[in-house]
């Protein structure tokens, strides 16, 4: 029984010993494998860095041209003296006379005149049948008033409203009214009747209609205007 368990105990020892020496080189080996061999590799290996080789541009010379032989050529002394051509004389035309300038004739002052007589008793026929054609609607101011452009608009505005539907040039209304410093007017009045009260009562009408005026002009010193109105039943 000794016997077998010291052998038993030997081989125990001897299996240790031998898994220890495995375990001992197994990690020697590794250490060579993952350090040595990579530090020997770049201590040893030394790699050349590629260099491109240089190039060189060939040109190419122009290649020099053979000189040409200057030829020299005889000249004969003893030939004979050309004889030079005669120039002969161009007759010259002999020259034209100028054209005498054509002096254009101016009209005559009669011509003229007799040329502006029509147009200008065409021009006076007009304004004399201008003067002889009644003004439908025409104002007049009662006292000193110079604003003449004013009393015009003012009988412009009532001819639109002045319409009579008979035309008797004989005949006239008057009317009488005032404008004050605004443009509005009093209650316009007959005072000078035509004989026909309807034709008193459509120029009374007519003033109405065509009120409110503009404003009196800034330069008058009034503040209001008195003024008369003559109304002839024409048709327009």
């Amino acid at each position: 029984m000794a016997s077998m368990a010291g052998m038993q105990m030997e081989e125990i020892t001897s299996k240790e010993v031998s898994f220890t020496k495995v375990l001992v080189l197994s990690v020697i080996f590794h250490g060579v494998v993952l350090i040595g061999i990579p530090v020997l590799t770049r201590v040893v290996w030394n790699p050349s860095k590629f260099q491109r080789p240089k190039t060189f541009q060939l040109v190419s010379a122009p290649l020099p041209l053979p000189a040409t032989p200057v030829r020299k050529v005889p000249v004969n002394t003893d030939a004979p003296k050309q004889r030079m051509p005669r120039q002969e004389s161009v007759p010259q035309p002999s020259p034209v006379p100028s054209p005498k300038p054509v002096v254009k004739k101016e009209k005559t002052p009669a011509k003229q005149e007799e040329a502006a007589r029509p147009i200008e008793e065409n021009l006076d026929e007009l304004a004399s049948i201008l003067d002889e054609m009644p003004v439908p609607a025409q104002v007049s101011a009662v006292g000193d008033f110079k604003y003449h452009w004013y009393l015009q608009n003012v009988s412009q505005k009532i001819e639109r409203y002045w319409n009579p539907s008979t035309e008797n040039r004989q005949v006239k209304v008057i009317v009488s009214f005032t404008i004050f410093a605004d443009g509005t007017i009093s209650d316009p009045s007959v005072s000078g009747s035509s004989g026909n009260s309807s034709l008193d009562n459509l120029g009374v009408r007519a003033v109405k209609l065509a009120a409110p005026f503009g404003k009196l002009p800034p330069g008058f010193a009034g503040d209001r205007l008195e003024l008369n109105l003559t109304l002839i039943p024409t048709r327009k």
